[in-house]
C-alpha cells in the first residue's frame, strides 16, 4: 500500500457490508478496509489494466474452480491465474504445433487466434 492514503467515506447496503464480512472470514484480510481496498485494486485493475496486457474474464464451474484451488494449494502453481495462464499458453503452443508452421506466418502480429487456433475471418 502506497505511504499516503486519503479516507474516503462511502455509504454501502447492510447486505453488501455483510458479504464483504464473508469475504473477509474467507480470505482472512484483517480489516473491512482491507477488504474493500482489495476489491477496489482488483476493480481498477480489471478496468484500467496496462495497455500491454488484456485482461480476460472466465467464469467457471464451481468444480473447475475447486480443482485449480487445490491444484495451487498442492504447490503445482503459484496462483489460480498463474495455472490459467499457464494452461492457455500450453494450449495455444499446442494447437500452434497441431497446425505447423504455416498457422505462424499467416497470422499478423497481434492478430488474435479463434477457438480453433487460427485467425479470425
Amino acid at each position: 500500500m502506497a505511504e499516503t492514503s486519503e479516507r474516503v467515506t462511502v455509504r454501502i447496503p447492510q447486505e453488501l457490508l455483510e458479504k464483504l464480512k464473508q469475504i473477509q472470514q474467507t480470505k482472512q484480510t484483517s480489516t473491512i478496509s482491507d477488504t474493500i481496498r482489495e476489491g477496489l485494486e482488483q476493480y481498477i485493475e480489471l478496468n484500467l489494466p496496462p495497455q500491454n496486457i488484456r485482461k480476460v474474464v472466465v467464469e467457471l464451474s464451481r468444480q473447475d474452480n475447486r480443482r485449480l484451488e487445490e491444484f495451487v494449494r498442492e504447490g503445482n502453481s503459484v496462483s489460480v491465474d498463474d495455472a490459467v495462464r499457464s494452461a492457455v499458453r500450453e494450449y495455444i503452443r499446442s494447437r500452434l504445433e497441431q497446425f505447423g508452421p504455416s498457422a505462424r506466418t499467416h497470422r499478423r502480429e497481434g492478430e488474435p487466434l479463434t477457438a480453433e487456433g487460427s485467425p479470425p475471418p
